[in-house]
């Protein structure tokens, strides 16, 4: 099994080198599905956001011949994500970019975000990227909306069953097991 040291490493190598604390706290927590029994509903995303965030995803890592973001579970992540890990300021920076994306989709095309064809959402993704991209070059500046929807897309995708064990190198049981090693040995006690 990847540690999550290790995971967080790849992940910020994946995003150009940094994750935010948001995103490094849900890592570090073990940010998981609801338990069994328990509503996986909305916490954060309202409906039309949720319809939004969905064709984000699904642009950002598509379904190829394997699944994509939407397939592992990457909006609820998303969504689950900001409503327990994220701040204030990161959560209405958020659901500002997303009223953002349907109004320029409007003003533009004359349709919400998810009703428009995978080109003209990739379109309107490329101009959120570069000002994303300008905006981290800003020493000081606050995240940008796109920035931190790709980086918890990419995070959710390859925290979740099948990206950790089909992308990452994966293995359940690190090492040999030894039942019995001497304490001199090790110099501590695991916590695990």
């Amino acid at each position: 099994m990847i540690d999550r040291r290790d995971l967080i490493r790849r992940a910020a190598l994946i995003l150009g080198g940094s994750l935010s604390a948001g995103a490094i706290a849900g890592v570090l927590s073990g940010c998981a599905s609801a338990p069994e029994g328990q509503s996986s509903a909305s916490q954060y995303l309202v409906a039309d956001e949720s319809l939004s965030v969905t064709a984000l995803c699904d642009r950002i890592l598509p379904r190829t011949d394997t699944p994509g973001a939407v397939d592992v579970g990457v909006v609820s992540f998303l969504d689950r994500m900001m409503a327990e890990f994220y701040g204030d300021t990161e959560r209405s920076t958020v659901r500002a970019g997303l009223t953002r994306v349907n109004e320029e989709a409007l003003s533009q095309h004359g349709q919400r975000f998810h009703r428009l064809p995978p080109a003209k959402q990739i379109a309107l993704m490329t101009t959120f990227d570069e000002e994303a991209t300008a905006q981290n070059r800003t020493p000081g500046a606050p995240l940008h909306f796109f920035r931190i929807i790709k980086e918890l897309t990419i995070l959710g995708f390859f925290t979740s069953e099948y990206g950790a064990s089909q992308f990452l190198r994966y293995d359940p049981i690190p090492g040999p097991y030894r039942a019995d090693v001497p304490y001199s040995e090790v110099g501590r006690a695991f916590a695990t």
